[in-house]
């Protein structure tokens, strides 16, 4: 096989993926041209659905570490290209060989967790990854429609937890068939009433964004909202203070009870 140009192939490798069809690796130029797409429409997407063009921040910081990694990768096949297929199997790109593998289970599993819960949903995780999923786009639903950047912080904590817990559950494969609930869905079986003051509070907030805010001036606004969230931030601090308090008010009449008990076993012994 004849030796791929290397000035070609940085010239190709504008749009990620293309190079590494010059050089004739096709599955790379698969993955990475899904992966550019998938960034674009992701972050599209985002942005419609939330009216919020911060995504489009993260956008322009993905795609030149994107087209860098395609580039280098593609330019450090082009000496491999020119050897045979036995004598370049130990030569590698950028990349490990094994990921871009279209059969390889952790290379889809990353694939589709672009996509909150969808990775889990691959792996036979099916609760899991529709809570995911569901928590995902009913913030930037809710995001969407009261243009509230509150829940801001949300999204990339889902997005990110969704990621790195299905690649860690695709490494173990017993893992990742045994355990198939969220702590988190645990915690509001057990805990109802804290849903409910949330539902609440969120009904508090579709009611001043939609009814009342048009009303009042953005000064204002602008107070309320501040208000409230130093509200939240209290309430929360205070409730820490009182759960801290009364779980050390509980520990310390474990111990005085466990104290009386030895005290009665020493006075029992001795009579």
């Amino acid at each position: 096989m004849k030796k791929k140009s290397k000035f070609m192939a940085f010239i190709l490798s504008f749009l990620p993926g293309l190079s590494h069809v010059y050089v004739g690796f096709k599955e790379r130029a698969v993955i990475f041209f899904g992966v550019f797409l998938g960034m674009i429409f992701g972050a599209i997407g985002m942005s419609t659905l939330t009216g919020n063009e911060d995504f489009l921040v993260l956008l322009v910081l993905a795609l030149p570490l994107i087209w860098f990694v395609s580039m280098v990768d593609a330019i450090s096949l082009t000496e491999r290209s020119g050897l045979g297929e036995n004598n370049g199997s130990e030569q590698a790109g950028l990349v490990d060989e094994a990921w871009f593998n279209l059969n390889n289970k952790k290379l889809i599993t990353v694939i589709l967790s672009i996509v909150p819960g969808a990775g889990h949903m691959y792996l036979g995780l099916q609760n899991r990854g529709f809570v995911l999923m569901g928590l995902f786009f009913f913030f930037t639903c809710l995001m969407g429609w009261l243009h509230l950047s509150l829940f801001l912080f949300i999204l990339p904590v889902i997005w990110f937890y969704s990621m790195f817990d299905a690649f860690h559950r695709v490494q173990d494969e017993e893992g990742s068939v045994e355990k198939d609930e969220l702590h988190l869905v645990t915690w509001c079986q057990e805990h109802p009433q804290w849903i409910g003051w949330g539902l609440i509070l969120l009904g508090c907030l579709v009611v001043f964004e939609r009814i009342i805010s048009p009303f009042i001036t953005w000064q204002i606004r602008n107070y309320v909202q501040t208000g409230l969230v130093a509200l939240l931030l209290i309430a929360g601090g205070l409730k820490l203070l009182v759960g801290s308090k009364s779980v050390s008010v509980d520990e310390e009449s474990e111990e005085i009870s466990a104290e009386e008990m030895e005290m009665n076993a020493k006075e029992e012994q001795d009579v």
